[in-house]
């Protein structure tokens, strides 16, 4: 899906939330419309390879443990070739 039909895709939702909370106003609807928007929002972000700062975060964290890791066996594999 190229930018523009993204975008297009995405446009549409936000009119058809805008229409269905004007029917229905008030403050439990715009909660609803916060967390449904949140969600498509968030859909379309990840469709377009991104990530949250929160999966970014645990991805470093993964990648400073195996790199630990593999310090630690290129490390063992050396004395054992040295013995």
């Amino acid at each position: 899906m190229s930018n523009k039909d993204t975008l297009e895709a995405f446009m549409s939702i936000v009119q058809d939330k805008i229409i269905n909370f004007a029917d229905t106003a008030g403050k439990p609807g715009l909660a609803v419309l916060k967390g449904e928007m949140q969600e498509k929002f968030d859909a379309l972000v990840k469709s377009q390879g991104y990530v949250t700062a929160q999966d970014y975060q645990m991805l470093e964290t993964l990648a400073t443990k195996l790199e630990a890791r593999i310090d630690n066996l290129e490390k063992e594999l050396a004395e054992r070739e040295v013995k």
